[in-house]
């Protein structure tokens, strides 16, 4: 937490001028800062914080086989190990359950689309690329995790949104839940 008010620091509105600041704005000491400069900052090292943690991560979450295939017979979702790979998801603390429960549907609709045109060759309908990242350059991008650039962050209310470059462009949606920000919703705005 100590290096948060480092970096916010740098975001100072005010310097001790104001005896009672306003509504949503916190004091530390004789620094005055906005809450909404907080939320910017909360939520952009919540992604930063998740793409961490993804990384280092993502080896032992896509060892989970969302998919059984077997020479000969068609394809079908995993529907165990999808609920293993999210709860692996899960244990990152940084993603929401609306998150998590869109990729259940996901492998609902993949199990059925299985059912309704079998396949029995070729990558998967749907799983020939990372599904956190939403690509299949995923080893590149996270590798220049440091190189990262964050392009806006954008505040309404409880939600926030997170556009950053890394290798492609991405957008977080977050939203505010108990005190912390959490990733709802990961597009990548150049595989649109």
């Amino acid at each position: 937490m100590t290096s948060l008010w480092i970096l916010l620091i740098g975001f100072v509105l005010m310097q001790g001028k104001a005896p009672n600041p306003p509504a949503g704005v916190a004091r530390s000491g004789s620094v005055v800062i906005s809450s909404s400069v907080l939320d910017t900052e909360q939520a952009r090292l919540t992604v930063i914080a998740f793409l961490t943690w993804y990384k280092n991560h993502m080896q032992l979450a896509n060892q989970i086989k969302l998919v059984n295939q077997q020479a000969g017979k068609p394809y079908s979702v995993n529907l165990k190990n999808g609920e293993r790979y999210l709860t692996y998801l899960k244990s990152s603390h940084l993603l929401t359950d609306t998150y998590l429960n869109g990729w259940r549907l996901f492998f609902k609709e993949r199990q059925e689309g299985f059912r309704l045109n079998p396949q029995t060759e070729g990558p998967p309908t749907g799983f020939d690329y990372d599904l956190v990242m939403l690509t299949q350059d995923v080893n590149q991008q996270l590798a220049s995790l440091n190189s990262l650039k964050v392009k806006r962050v954008k505040l309404v209310k409880k939600q926030a949104t997170v556009t950053c470059v890394l290798g492609d462009t991405y957008e977080f949606r977050l939203v505010h839940d108990t005190n912390r920000w959490l990733i709802n919703e990961i597009l990548n705005l150049s595989q649109v």
